[in-house]
């Protein structure tokens, strides 16, 4: 079984604030371009100093569904990744593992990507 799967990952919004509580959404994009229907769901890592929690424990690791992608179609997920005092400025290296399954349930293919998210001091609003 040959899929031609296609895995694109952005943020929204493009920076992270750092020193503060806030975040940003990974957004992950899975294209089907197969003649069948397919089953993705992602791992997504993030560094320390970040997290996938809101309530500001460290939450490195997590899976997101991303559901049923038919043939020729593509589906979006977005995550949190999460900001805190302790979030110094600087670009962090995130990590999505995506899993495509087979109608057995089984590991068909497996594809891995990463994004730098960048983080840096909120500037003041000037007039």
């Amino acid at each position: 079984m040959n899929h031609v799967v296609k895995l694109s990952l952005r943020t929204h919004p493009e920076v992270l604030f750092s020193y503060k509580a806030n975040y940003v959404e990974l957004i992950s994009r899975v294209e089907n371009h197969s003649e069948h229907p397919l089953w993705a769901e992602a791992d997504v890592i993030v560094p320390e100093k970040l997290s996938l929690s809101p309530s500001g424990s460290e939450l490195r690791k997590g899976r997101v569904r991303i559901g049923i992608v038919g043939k020729n179609e593509f589906l979006e997920k977005a995550v949190r990744i999460y900001g805190n005092g302790l979030t110094a400025p600087q670009m962090y290296h995130c990590s999505v593992i995506l899993y495509i399954f087979n109608g057995d349930g089984v590991i068909d293919k497996r594809m891995e990507k990463s994004i730098d998210l960048r983080c840096e001091p909120k500037k003041e609003a000037t007039l």
